[in-house]
């Protein structure tokens, strides 16, 4: 490894350290303790959370756009060895590679899902259209229905008014839409 690389990684380390350690401070300074039982105000906090996502922000860049090749070529190895057994198992799960079983079961029953629903015949188009005829003829039945209302309702003065013009929903829903005639 070269020089160049070493003091790159070390730039690294020295990023994420710092992260790390304001990390522990904002903990710190917004937990509450018995000393000091009350709530961090909002102001306060939205600024520690700020600095906190602008670090976030610079050694994401880093890594992503200046150190992406270097860090492909390495291996990420513990300076210490885990002493107790909650030690160890975090370290495994920071190491996994595979997924949890659960999540990968979750995963197979979208795919599962997915490919299902690619297969069927029935495609979006053939339901809107036969979403669209039961509304034709719901609104047709409904039609008829208001007419029937009117005419028992209003059978005396029907009979004097002029010839009634037939209004329909579709009509009337141009109308409201638009303010015109259809």
């Amino acid at each position: 490894m070269s020089d160049a690389q070493i003091a790159e990684l070390e730039t690294l380390r020295r990023q994420l350290q710092q992260l790390h350690e304001l990390f522990a401070v904002v903990i710190g300074e917004t937990r509450p303790t018995p000393d000091n039982p009350g709530i961090v105000p909002w102001p306060e906090l939205l600024s520690k959370f700020n600095v906190l996502a602008s670090k976030y922000e610079v050694l994401s860049r880093t890594v992503g756009q200046k150190s992406a090749t270097l860090l492909k070529e390495m291996a990420v190895v513990p300076q210490t060895r885990p002493s107790g057994i909650h030690e160890q198992n975090i370290m495994a799960v920071l190491l996994r590679t595979k997924l949890a079983p659960e999540i990968e079961k979750e995963e197979e029953a979208i795919w599962a899902q997915i490919e299902a629903g690619a297969q069927q015949d029935t495609s979006h188009e053939s339901l809107a259209i036969a979403a669209m005829d039961a509304f034709r003829s719901l609104r047709k039945g409904h039609d008829g229905r208001v007419q029937a209302m009117l005419a028992d309702a209003l059978p005396q003065e029907a009979a004097q008014a002029p010839a009634a013009v037939q209004v329909s929903l579709e009509d009337v829903l141009a109308f409201v839409s638009s303010g015109r005639r259809a």
